[in-house]
């Protein structure tokens, strides 16, 4: 069950430990079917209970950015911690996604 909280029209999911093999699939048949395919388009990632993310986890976040994208809305991750944002930046998913500070940083900038 995902932890999914509504702010300025945008789905916040609280993500908790790790993201990878084992769950990443399960994640995004959860979110594009309880989310995405029901016209919530508009989605952030709060990363700041996530412990640890693999490949598998990675290639699920780029899925659910496209995904968001094709259907006209936008994928945002924040509160990312340092060693994460560190593989972002090493796989230069940093450059290809949209990566905030914090969820204020979201709003703030009139993302939407």
């Amino acid at each position: 069950m995902l932890k999914v909280t509504e702010e300025n029209g945008w789905a916040i999911i609280h993500l908790q430990g790790e993201l990878d093999m084992s769950n990443s699939n399960t994640f995004k048949e959860e979110v594009v079917g309880t989310m995405i395919e029901k016209g919530k388009n508009y989605i952030a990632l709060n990363f700041s209970g996530l412990e640890y993310i693999d490949s598998s986890g990675l290639g699920t976040v780029v899925s659910l950015h496209k995904r968001c994208k094709m259907n006209g809305g936008k994928l945002a991750v924040y509160d990312i911690g340092e060693t994460l944002l560190r593989l972002f930046k090493l796989t230069s998913l940093d450059k290809a996604l949209n990566l905030y500070e914090d969820k204020e940083s979201i709003f703030g900038r009139g993302e939407k």
